[in-house]
């Protein structure tokens, strides 16, 4: 009765791992890497008007209305979580950090004038979680211009990746979750590291690409990483870009070609077409994918003529995603919270399950799960779902951002620097954080390119499973993660030897 409780729960959190548009506040410290930074400011700054005698603060502006409400509103509740957790105990030498918010309805147009408004009018100290390609693209210049630390994007946009920052306006924008081209370095990589350290052991790589910003994005970080390939590896990779959808061109090209591994950089329906077209043509192969594919759930909300396909494509082709996010592990989860006990309420009400223990995620992932529960009930809002925000991937994206900042403005306070800009940027530069349910990540000597590291997850037919792995009488897609965080450098050290 467990295993099916904790089946049920498995395909909630599955798609976690992508996180896509995707540790506690308190202090980590894996290595401090002191700098010089030119910026910093050794005199008390000018008092911001964001910031008063018991608060301080940030901005975004995201679409909690419109066609994305149901990204942007988790979003901001996980920001405003970890904001809670930092705030209880204690804040900033006793100030509360608070979100100033304004919903542009996910329009480009509106994007713009309300950044200008938390810039110019409130006159926040950051901002934290700025939200979506479409306001980020618009507004970057302007940030960089004010030299306005900006806090984690909702994007993979080719802007945001610099790796050599060195203005003060460039250095204050810090992307976190993953950036298009860097993950295309790591699909590339992974394709032809070995089994044993999370890679598909490929000997001939074939990549398919279409016109979409995010697919050419990836498509870029590929060509990038070519160039650090021994020459037969790059005489081993054959690429693909699809012209007016012809899909079943570049699988049909990639199969006769003898690729024993695809990388897909496209993404949703394209992703989908592009796994039925293989499924049609027989092409027995490993596909390797970005994180933005990192989800089985539209194969199982999905009936009739795309779950017949699905069935299809995991009887043809073993498929792999990459996750940014590492939640799997063997720990078992039974502490006495409020959160445990609202799961086991749940799971005998509506399953007629008694659990002891909820295994199969980390005790970094319940910690935070646990943060945006206890937030959300604190809210008593009758419309909001505290069990489901605390697994939501778009609620724990923001639950990121919001950490990284707290864990900034907290090693900020331990420096003994006035509260300024500026010196927030060198504390981010001065020491590697940790992500939360991921790795470490440094911004030392201007990097900015999102996270380096990345697991591997597989999506599978639970219905083709053995028995004593999880068979179930009916087709389900299911994903599980088979190996842990790897970085790029790691993966580049590999392939040299």
């Amino acid at each position: 009765m467990k295993n099916r409780f904790t089946k049920l729960l498995s395909l909630v959190l599955a798609f976690i791992l992508c996180a896509g548009m995707l540790a506690a506040c308190g202090p980590t410290d894996p290595g401090s890497k002191p700098v010089n930074h030119p910026n910093v400011v050794t005199d008390e700054a000018d008092i911001l008007k964001g910031i008063t005698d018991d608060t301080i603060w940030v901005g975004n502006t995201a679409g909690t209305t419109g066609a994305i409400s149901y990204i942007g509103k988790p979003f901001n509740i996980g920001i405003q979580a970890a904001f809670s957790v930092y705030n209880n105990a204690g804040g900033y030498n006793g100030k509360s950090i608070k979100l100033k918010h304004y919903d542009d309805g996910a329009l480009a147009e509106n994007s713009g004038p309300l950044l200008e408004k938390l810039l110019h009018t409130d006159e926040v100290f950051a901002i934290v979680g700025h939200f979506g390609g479409y306001a980020v693209s618009g507004t970057l210049s302007t940030l960089i211009d004010e030299e306005v630390p900006m806090i984690y994007a909702a994007a993979g946009i080719p802007e945001l990746l610099n790796e050599n920052a060195h203005t003060l306006g460039e250095m204050g924008i810090v992307p976190i979750q993953p950036l298009n081209e860097t993950e295309g370095r790591m699909l590339i990589l992974r394709a032809f590291a070995p089994t044993d350290k999370g890679g598909l052991g490929a000997t001939k790589v074939g990549v398919i690409a279409d016109s979409d910003e995010a697919s050419q994005g990836l498509l870029k970080g590929i060509k990038n990483e070519m160039a650090n390939l021994s020459a037969d590896r790059r005489n081993n990779i054959i690429i693909q870009e699809v012209k007016s959808n012809d899909y079943s061109g570049a699988v049909n090209a990639l199969k006769a070609a003898g690729c024993d591994t695809v990388i897909l950089t496209v993404s949703g329906n394209p992703f989908k077409k592009t796994l039925t077209t293989m499924a049609d043509a027989k092409y027995n192969c490993n596909v390797l994918t970005s994180y933005n594919n990192a989800s089985v759930a539209d194969f199982n909300l999905s009936s009739g003529e795309l779950r017949s396909q699905m069935v299809k494509v995991f009887e043809t082709v073993n498929v792999f995603a990459q996750a940014w996010l590492d939640i799997s592990s063997d720990y078992e989860y039974s502490k006495d919270t409020a959160l445990f006990a609202a799961l086991k309420k749940q799971s005998l009400d509506e399953y007629g399950v008694v659990v002891e223990s909820i295994p199969g995620f980390t005790e970094e992932y319940w910690s935070v799960a646990e943060h945006i529960y206890d937030y959300v009930v604190s809210l008593n809002d009758p419309m909001l779902d505290p069990l489901s925000l605390c697994a939501d991937p778009y609620a724990l994206a923001g639950y990121i951002a919001g950490d990284l900042f707290c864990q900034a403005m907290e090693e900020l306070e331990k420096s003994g620097l006035p509260l300024a800009r500026a010196n927030l940027v060198h504390i981010l530069e001065s020491k590697e954080y940790k992500i939360a349910m991921s790795d470490t990540l440094s911004f030392a000597n201007g990097m900015r390119a999102g996270v380096q590291s990345f697991a591997l997850t597989w999506m599978f037919d639970t219905y083709n499973l053995p028995e004593d792995q999880g068979k179930t009488e009916h087709h389900s897609a299911s994903m599980v993660t088979v190996h842990g965080l790897m970085s790029i450098e790691e993966y580049r050290a590999l392939l040299s030897k």
